[in-house]
């Protein structure tokens, strides 16, 4: 046994998450222990850790944990998509997986599978052993079969940046209906979801225009290096002058795919008057209740547009995510200065303030030398 591991541990919302030493078991039968490279601090720990996504403690909060093997124990030793596991290799944690056999998983609709919930591993309570099951933590034990196994060339500082907003990503844009070559493609939000639209978009065709905020004078930086062709910046113009270059810009048509990145509630009825008819309004943001929404619905009726909602993503989205990655090393310098902020796990409650500010563009827990 090992000495112990400091892990944040959420009680409730509006607590302040506890910090405590959980003991460093060795790992079941089919499970592997795994040491933290990077934990990083997604919307949703902050929706979780604010009260807006409804989730009872206590747990160790983090579903973006990238760490090394470091033991495993008897039995399977093959990660989620079939490769084998060995000692030293960095992975991936996945906190869910598909069943494979409900009706959504037979029909291709695996992100969104039935039983989800039912497999979701961070919310365990840390008094249950192995105790260390979430993200914010230093150690993380885990199934084998959740784990990801990285591409040996991938740098770990590199799949860490997007290690949720990427997958995510792939999965929204699987549910379009049509291809992004050529296509006008508006992005609302200038997080980590929205930084990775631009590039997937960009690097697949399309002309990409983002809708953010300059809270992070590095937001707008990134935007234009990941691909985008104009950077509109919602502290200095308002509703109708976006609308106005995106209709400028389309040739007085509208944007063929609105992906919805921000979170916020006032983007959707933007987003929705920035389509053209036809046009495709993609929701990857809207991960907590945030309130009633006016939407026209007379718009969508009108302009026959499609909304499409994507949430979850699976192991072969990430494994794209990975791929893609290995196609632009020339851009993995400005995708490391995405990472803002980095903090010990002792200073969880510190990287989730600074992200919910809109200090950080991204954070992350890493481990001390």
């Amino acid at each position: 046994m090992k000495q112990p591991a400091d892990a944040a541990i959420f009680h409730r919302a509006g607590a302040a998450l506890e910090i405590r030493p959980l003991p460093v078991v060795l790992p079941p039968p089919a499970h592997a222990r795994v040491q933290l490279v990077s934990s990083g601090i997604c919307g949703t720990d902050v929706h979780i850790w604010e009260g807006s996504l409804a989730l009872t403690g206590p747990f160790i909060p983090g579903h973006e944990f990238l760490g090394r093997v470091e033991r495993m124990g008897d039995g399977d030793r093959l990660d989620c998509l079939g490769n084998a596991l060995n000692i030293g290799e960095l992975v991936a944690v996945n906190v869910v997986e598909p069943c494979g056999d409900c009706v959504l998983c037979r029909e291709g609709g695996d992100a969104s599978c039935l039983h989800l919930i039912e497999t979701l591993t961070y919310t365990r309570s840390p008094a249950e052993p192995p105790h260390l099951h979430g993200g914010f933590a230093e150690v993380t034990i885990s199934p084998t079969r959740f784990l990801h196994r990285l591409p040996s060339s991938l740098p770990a500082d590199v799949a860490s940046v997007f290690l949720c907003a990427g997958p995510t990503i792939v999965r929204a844009i699987r549910y379009h209906p049509g291809t992004l070559e050529g296509a006008s493609v508006v992005v609302q939000g200038s997080g980590p979801v929205g930084l990775f639209a631009v590039l997937w978009a960009a690097h697949h065709g399309a002309r990409v225009t983002m809708i953010g905020s300059s809270s992070h004078p590095l937001r707008p930086e990134l935007a234009v290096l990941f691909g985008a062709a104009d950077f509109l910046d919602i502290r200095s113009t308002d509703v109708p002058a976006r609308q106005r270059t995106i209709m400028e810009s389309t040739n007085g048509i509208g944007a063929d795919l609105v992906i919805e990145c921000s979170g916020s509630e006032h983007a959707c009825p933007e987003g929705i008057g920035l389509l053209r008819p036809r046009g495709v309004y993609l929701l990857a943001g809207q991960y907590s209740d945030r309130g009633a929404v006016p939407i026209p619905v007379h718009a969508i009726t009108f302009s026959a547009l499609q909304i499409l909602g994507s949430a979850q993503f699976t192991a072969v989205d990430r494994q794209a995510y990975f791929d893609f990655l290995l196609t632009i090393p020339e851009l993995w310098p400005a995708i490391r200065q995405t990472v803002t902020h980095r903090f010990p796990v002792r200073q969880a409650e510190e990287a989730l303030r600074t992200v919910h500010a809109g200090d950080a563009i991204k954070a992350l827990l890493e481990a001390q030398a």
